[in-house]
C-alpha cells in the first residue's frame, strides 16, 4: 500500500505543482497557498501515521487522573471512553439511521459484537438498492470471513452457510480502513476536533457532550469503509462531522449520535460526485453474554 501512495503522491505532487504555479500568476501568492493548504491536508490524511494524529493515551489519562467527566474537555472524555470501550471483556454496539443522497433515503442497520475471543459485524442497507454484509474475526486470527446477504429487510438478511470470500487482514483493512477490532470509525483527538461543548447531565446523571470533527484525519479510516460501501474508486469529500455522545460517570460510552455530509462518486454516473447526509445513532452495552449469530 506504501507503494501505491508514493506514487499517487508523486503524480498529485506534480500536477499540483502546475497548478500552484499557475495560480500564483493569477491570483498571487494567497491564491497558491489556499490550494497548498487544502491539497497538503487531504494528501496527509491518506498517508499520515495513525499515531501520529491520535493522541498520547497515557498522557490523557495522566493529565485527567480523579476528574469528573464534567470536569474534563469533551475531546478527552471521548478519547477515555475509548480507552476503556477497548479493554472491555464484551461489547454490544447497535447502529441505526439513515443516508440520504439526492433526496433518496437508505436505511441503515449495524451490528457489532466482541464475546470475549470473537469479533463480529453485520450491516443493512435497505432501499433503492438493498445490500448486507456480515464478517467474523477470531482474535488472533489472520484471516476474516466476508458473507454477502440475500432476501434482506429492514434488519435482517439471510447469509449462505460458507463465506462468500475469505480476506486477510491487509485486504479487509484495504477496504474498511481500520482493524475489525475497532469500534469507533472516527480518529478523535487534539489534531482533529474542530470544537466541542460540555451539554451537561441529563436526568439519569450521565455526561452529555458534542465535537466537531475535521473532514480529512478523523476519517482517515472510515472514509474507506464508505468508498467501499459505494463501490467507488474513490474516496469520499466530507463536508461536516458532528459527535454527540453521553458517558457515565466511569467514563463508558453509551450512546452516539452523528450527523455528516459528504461527497460520495458513484460509479454508475461515471464516478460523478453525490451529495450525501447521514443521520445515526450508536447505542453501547458492555459486559454482557453477546451471542454471535450463526444461522
Amino acid at each position: 500500500m506504501k507503494t501505491v501512495f508514493k506514487k499517487l503522491f508523486h503524480k498529485r505532487t506534480i500536477i499540483s505543482l502546475v497548478i500552484v504555479i499557475v495560480l500564483a500568476s493569477i491570483t498571487g501568492y494567497f491564491g497558491a497557498q489556499f490550494y497548498i493548504d487544502k491539497f497538503m491536508i487531504e494528501v496527509q490524511a491518506v498517508t499520515e501515521s495513525e499515531d501520529r494524529v491520535r493522541d498520547d493515551i497515557d498522557k490523557v489519562l495522566r493529565e485527567n487522573s480523579g476528574k469528573s467527566p464534567s470536569e474534563i474537555a469533551p475531546k478527552d472524555n471521548f478519547i477515555i471512553a475509548e480507552y476503556y470501550l477497548n479493554k472491555q471483556t464484551s461489547v454490544k454496539k447497535i447502529t441505526s439511521g439513515t443516508v440520504t443522497a439526492s433526496g433518496i433515503k437508505q436505511g441503515l442497520y449495524a451490528e457489532k459484537i466482541f464475546d470475549g475471543s470473537e469479533y463480529y459485524s453485520m450491516k443493512i442497507s435497505s432501499g433503492l438498492v438493498s445490500l448486507a454484509t456480515r464478517l467474523y474475526y477470531k482474535s488472533g486470527a489472520e484471516t476474516v470471513d466476508y458473507f454477502n446477504g440475500t432476501d434482506i429487510k429492514d434488519t435482517t438478511a439471510t447469509f449462505p452457510a460458507e463465506p462468500t470470500k475469505v480476506l486477510t487482514l491487509e485486504e479487509y483493512k484495504q477496504m474498511y480502513g481500520s482493524p475489525m477490532t475497532y469500534f469507533i470509525n472516527y480518529v478523535v483527538s487534539s489534531n482533529t476536533v474542530l470544537s466541542e461543548e460540555y451539554l451537561g447531565q441529563s436526568e439519569n446523571g450521565n455526561y452529555k457532550f458534542k465535537l466537531n470533527l475535521d473532514t480529512a484525519f478523523s476519517v482517515m479510516n472510515y472514509s474507506y469503509e464508505l468508498k467501499t460501501t459505494a463501490g467507488s474508486s474513490k474516496l469520499p469529500k466530507f463536508e461536516s462531522i458532528e459527535l454527540t455522545f453521553e458517558i457515565d460517570g466511569n467514563f463508558n460510552l453509551l450512546r452516539v449520535d452523528i450527523k455528516e455530509s459528504y461527497q460520495v462518486a458513484v460509479p454508475q454516473l461515471g464516478n460523478m460526485y453525490m451529495t450525501t447526509s447521514g443521520e445515526l445513532t450508536e447505542i453501547y452495552e458492555y459486559g454482557g453474554t453477546y451471542e454471535i449469530p450463526r444461522s
